[in-house]
C-alpha cells in the first residue's frame, strides 16, 4: 500500500468522508488495573472482547460508506469459522480485510518499519524514550516479522516467540488511549499538524504517529508536515517556567471547520503557550490559507477534556453542543442549579465550566506574513453558542432563523450530564447530516429526532444495506453505536476517527 497526498485533504468537518484512521482496541486496554486508572486516564475497567465487538460495528460502518467492496469480504469472514469471523478485525492476521481508505494505525505501522532504516529508527526512538535496557532493543532490532514487531510497539508485550523466555514479557507501558485516533493529529488541508500529548500515557502515540507521517502519509513530501515546539530557550528557565512554556496539542481541540477557518480550544490536553504558536505556525503558512482562528478556553475539566466532548457539527446549519456551554442556557435556573452542587460538592471551581471565553484571531492583511505583530485579536465573543451560529451565518451563508442548536440530553437535568460524560456531543459525521453516536445517549437521540432525524442503530442499518439501501442516500440519520463498553474509555466517534480526505463541500 503506497501513500498518496494528494489524496489526504480535509477542509470541514462536514464534506463526505473519504479516508480515515482508526485504530482497534489492542491488548493493552485489556492490561488496566484500577490503581493505574490515573496514570491511563480510564475511569472504569472495560471488557475488552465485548469493546472490540462493538468497535467492530464502526468498522463496518465506515466500510458500508468508505470501502463497500470489502462488505463482501466481511460476510464471508461473518459467515466462516469463528476464528476467521473475528480475525478479519484485527490487524496484523492474515485474514484481516486491509482497506486503503479506512486505515489502521497498527497496520500502517507494520508497513513502515518494512524498511529496516525506518525500523531501527523507530525502534531506537521508542526505546530510548521508554528507557529501555540495550537488551530490548536488540531484541526488537532482532525481529523480522513486521505484524509482529508493529503489534509489539504497540501493545508492549514482547511475546516469548521473541524474548526466548518461558512467558512473554512486558517491556513498554500499554497506550490504551490509542482508539482514539482524532488526537494523533489534524489535517489542516493538505497538511498535518502533529500532535503533542500532554499526558505521559500518550506520549508514545505521538512518536508513532510522527514516523507514520514522515514515512508513510507524507513521505513524498514531508514539508506538509507540522510541529509545533516550544522556543528554543525553553531548557535553560526552571521547572516552574517550564511548566508554564510547555506545549502541548491534542486533536480533539482543533477543529478545520471551514476553509478561512480553525478553531483551537484551551483545554486540560492543550496548553495556552501551544495556542499561542499555533497560531503563528498556521498564518505563516501561506499555502494554508488559514485567515481566522477562533480560540475557546475551557476550565481544565476531566469531563470536558477537549472541546469536541462539548460540540461538533451535524450540518452547517446544525451543531450538538452541551448546555452548560451555551451562554444562552447560563441562566437563574441553572445558576441555582450550580450554586446547590457548590454547597453539596465543596467545589467553587464548579462554576468555571459555565463560563468559556471565545476570541477570534485574524490574520493581517499584509501580502507577507512576516512578524509577531500580523494578527491581531479582532473579537471577543459571548460565548460557544454566539460561535457556533457565526460560523453558520457568516461562513456557510446560513440564515440566522435556520441555525439550530441540539442540546445534550435534550437540555434536561440530569440527562444533560449524564449524557454529555457518555459523548453525547462527541458525534462524526459520514457526511453532511449523517452522523455517528452513541446508543446509551437516549435524550439526545430523542432531541435529533425531534429535529427531524433518522435514528438507526448498526444492526438495524446492516440489515437495510444488505437489503439493497446505498449508504449514499441516506440523509438527517444519527446512527447508533453499541456502546455499553466502549463508552467506558471517555470517548466518542469523533475521537475515534482521524479524517484524512473529506471531499470539498459545494
Amino acid at each position: 500500500m503506497l501513500s498518496d497526498n494528494k489524496q489526504l485533504y480535509v477542509e470541514s468537518e462536514l464534506g463526505t468522508l473519504r479516508k480515515i484512521i482508526i485504530h482497534s482496541p489492542d491488548g493493552g486496554i485489556g492490561k488496566i488495573i484500577p490503581g493505574t486508572f490515573s496514570d491511563n486516564l480510564y475511569d472504569d475497567i472495560v471488557h475488552l472482547k465485548s469493546m472490540q465487538k462493538e468497535y467492530n460495528h464502526y468498522v463496518q460502518l465506515l466500510l458500508y460508506f468508505l470501502d463497500p467492496e470489502k462488505i463482501e469480504y466481511i460476510r464471508q469472514c461473518q459467515a466462516s469459522n469463528s476464528e476467521t469471523k473475528a480475525n478479519c478485525f484485527i490487524p496484523g492476521k492474515k485474514e484481516y480485510f486491509n482497506s486503503d481508505k479506512v486505515l489502521e494505525v497498527q497496520h500502517l505501522l507494520e508497513q513502515i518499519v518494512k524498511d529496516e532504516n525506518v525500523k531501527l529508527r523507530l525502534i531506537s526512538a521508542v526505546c530510548s524514550y521508554e528507557e529501555s535496557s540495550h537488551k530490548i532493543q536488540q531484541q526488537l532490532e532482532a525481529i523480522n516479522d513486521a505484524a509482529l514487531l508493529a503489534k509489539i510497539l504497540i501493545s508492549g508485550i514482547l511475546p516469548k516467540s521473541a524474548s526466548g523466555l518461558a512467558e512473554d514479557q512486558y517491556i513498554f507501558p500499554p497506550i490504551p488511549n490509542f482508539i482514539f485516533t482524532r488526537d494523533i493529529g489534524i489535517m489542516i488541508k493538505d497538511h498535518i499538524l502533529l500532535s503533542r500529548m500532554a499526558t505521559t500515557a500518550r506520549k508514545r502515540e505521538s512518536l508513532i504517529t510522527k514516523f507514520l507521517a514522515l514515512y508513510f502519509l507524507f513521505k513524498e513530501d514531508i514539508s506538509k508536515v507540522i510541529e509545533v515546539i516550544e522556543d528554543s530557550d525553553f531548557f535553560l528557565y526552571e521547572e516552574q517556567e517550564r511548566k508554564a512554556r510547555f506545549i502541548s496539542i491534542e486533536g480533539g481541540d482543533i477543529m478545520m471547520i471551514h476553509p478561512q477557518h480553525l478553531i483551537v480550544g484551551c483545554s486540560e490536553r492543550t496548553s495556552s503557550n501551544a495556542i499561542n504558536e499555533i497560531i503563528h505556525t498556521i498564518f505563516s503558512n501561506e499555502n494554508l490559507g488559514i485567515e481566522k482562528i477562533s480560540v475557546i478556553k475551557i476550565a481544565k475539566n476531566r469531563a470536558q477534556m477537549h472541546i469536541d466532548t462539548i460540540f461538533t457539527q451535524v450540518k452547517r446549519n446544525m451543531w450538538v453542543l452541551y448546555g452548560r456551554y451555551s451562554e444562552h442556557i447560563i441562566a437563574t435556573e441553572n445558576k441555582v442549579k450550580q450554586s446547590y452542587l457548590r454547597r453539596l460538592m465543596h467545589q467553587p471551581d464548579l462554576i468555571a465550566i459555565e463560563e468559556p471565553e471565545v476570541l477570534q484571531f485574524y490574520k493581517s492583511s499584509n501580502e507577507k506574513y512576516t512578524a509577531e505583530k500580523d494578527y491581531s485579536l479582532s473579537k471577543k465573543l459571548n460565548g460557544i453558542e454566539e460561535l457556533l451560529k457565526q460560523i453558520s451565518i457568516e461562513d456557510y451563508n446560513c440564515k440566522a432563523e435556520d441555525v439550530e442548536i441540539i442540546y445534550s440530553g435534550g437540555n434536561e437535568f440530569p440527562y444533560d450530564d449524564r449524557e454529555q460524560w457518555t459523548d453525547s456531543c462527541n458525534v462524526v459525521a459520514l457526511k453532511e447530516g449523517v452522523i455517528v453516536g452513541y446508543d446509551r445517549n437516549d435524550f439526545t437521540a430523542n432531541a435529533f429526532k425531534k429535529a427531524g432525524f433518522d435514528i438507526i442503530t448498526t444492526a438495524e442499518l446492516f440489515k437495510k444495506f444488505d437489503e439493497g439501501l446505498k449508504p449514499q442516500s441516506l440523509e438527517n440519520t444519527l446512527i447508533l453505536l453499541p456502546s455499553a463498553e466502549l463508552s467506558r474509555a471517555r470517548g466518542g466517534p469523533h475521537c475515534m476517527s482521524m479524517p484524512l480526505l473529506r471531499d470539498k463541500l459545494l
